[in-house]
């Protein structure tokens, strides 16, 4: 972004990976940098690999080939955007960028935006692009690396939040950074004296219910509340799977965390924030390995009926009472 601003650029850019948020980050500066309004007018071309009537043939690489050998008009660069590259129905036709990168036009700047998805660093085209050009691969997230991009949006926004309200946030967006953004854009707007985001505040503006979180879930479990989370399953609007995943994960981890031999390391090593480690101690006062052991066995196999595997009952409110009784007895 860096050299990007400061009208650095290469000849080509392969931005891919899980996480979309950095490659429309990404194309979105290549686009505002390159050219002018007026230059884009004869002077950006975009593509996307759905493209039915460029794909006719399954050749839409062909075209933006061509696209690309072109001269620019008025302008010192031209661009050639693919967007939503992966949606290309035969991958191997991007092979035949290896021809043009032999001999690329000086003055066209090319970007193939593949998401959700990698492509073979082993092909001979990939190859010369990371050679002659910047291939990027953004990956997903880990939950505390999402926390460390909430808090930089913040301090961006000159904003802050309390850790209820981060927890909140976390549950509502998931690993979704351009919602989070768009949410703390949002409070940068609406606070005008106060710049502290609080639980309360958070639920009012976005109509989440913190009351009935699945993280709400995870604390009555660990503190052994029956009556409190038979409540909140009989009350949450979370799907199943995705309660069982926040359970496993936080499970997971608290296994790691019964065999750690060094605990103050816990933070680095699970991958989390400071503030969260009282959850794992509390756990580790709570449930004993073997009592861990088989609560990750549980949500496996909760997690396969949620799927219909195994059971022909598809009631999520019941499945989760019993994952629950399992849990908890």
């Amino acid at each position: 972004m860096q050299q990007i601003s400061m009208k650095q650029f290469a000849p080509i850019y392969v931005l891919m990976g899980e996480e979309p948020y950095y490659i429309n980050k990404i194309v979105e500066a290549l686009e505002s940098n390159i050219l002018t309004e007026d230059e884009k007018m004869m002077n950006l071309t975009v593509r996307y690999g759905n493209d039915t009537k460029s794909n006719k043939n399954g050749d839409i690489v062909g075209h933006i080939i061509n696209d690309a050998q072109r001269y620019p008009m008025m302008s010192e660069y031209q661009v050639v955007i693919l967007k939503e590259a992966q949606t290309v129905d035969k991958k191997d036709v991007f092979d035949k960028l290896q021809f043009y990168l032999q001999k690329p036009q000086p003055q066209t700047i090319l970007i193939i935006a593949y998401k959700y998805g990698t492509i073979d660093r082993r092909k001979k085209w990939m190859q010369v692009a990371d050679q002659m050009g910047v291939v990027f691969e953004s990956k997903k997230l880990y939950e505390n690396q999402v926390e460390q991009f909430i808090q930089a949006q913040l301090r961006q926004h000159q904003l802050s939040m309390d850790n209820d309200a981060v927890r909140m946030l976390l549950e509502l967006a998931g690993t979704d950074l351009s919602l989070i953004e768009s949410i703390v854009q949002k409070f940068s707007i609406l606070l005008t004296d106060n710049k502290n985001i609080t639980a309360a505040l958070l639920e009012k503006t976005t109509g989440m219910s913190k009351k009935y979180s699945t993280f709400e879930l995870q604390d009555a479990l660990i503190a052994g509340n029956v009556l409190k989370a038979n409540q909140i399953i009989l009350h949450t609007n979370e799907p199943i799977q995705r309660i069982i995943v926040t359970l496993f994960n936080y499970f997971a981890n608290l296994m790691s965390y019964l065999y750690m031999a060094d605990k103050s390391r816990a933070t680095e090593l699970l991958r989390i924030q400071p503030w969260a480690i009282k959850s794992y101690e509390a756990g580790a006062r709570r449930f004993s390995k073997m009592q861990t052991f088989k609560i990750i066995g549980y949500l496996r196999e909760y997690d396969g009926k949620s799927k219909g595997i195994g059971t022909a009952d598809n009631d999520d409110t019941k499945l989760l009472k019993e994952l629950v009784y399992k849990i908890l007895h």
